[in-house]
């Protein structure tokens, strides 16, 4: 359950398989979660998205659905 938007983001996209991906905020937000691939850059939940953005220049990050 730690990455479930990123789960259920990832199955509605599957075209982002395999590439660091993160559910939150923009610049000035935070991230919601991340997935697994995102983590081994140092992402986690709660951390500010540019923050995030340092470290993984690749990282998707898409808008909260909920």
């Amino acid at each position: 359950m730690d990455c479930f938007y990123a789960a259920i983001e990832l199955r509605e996209r599957p075209e982002l398989r395999g590439q660091p991906v993160a559910v939150g905020g923009r610049r000035r937000g935070v991230l919601t979660t991340c997935n697994y691939e995102a983590r081994k850059y140092g992402c986690r939940s709660a951390m500010p998205t540019f923050q995030a953005m340092r470290l993984c220049p690749d990282l998707v990050v898409l808008p909260v659905r909920f």
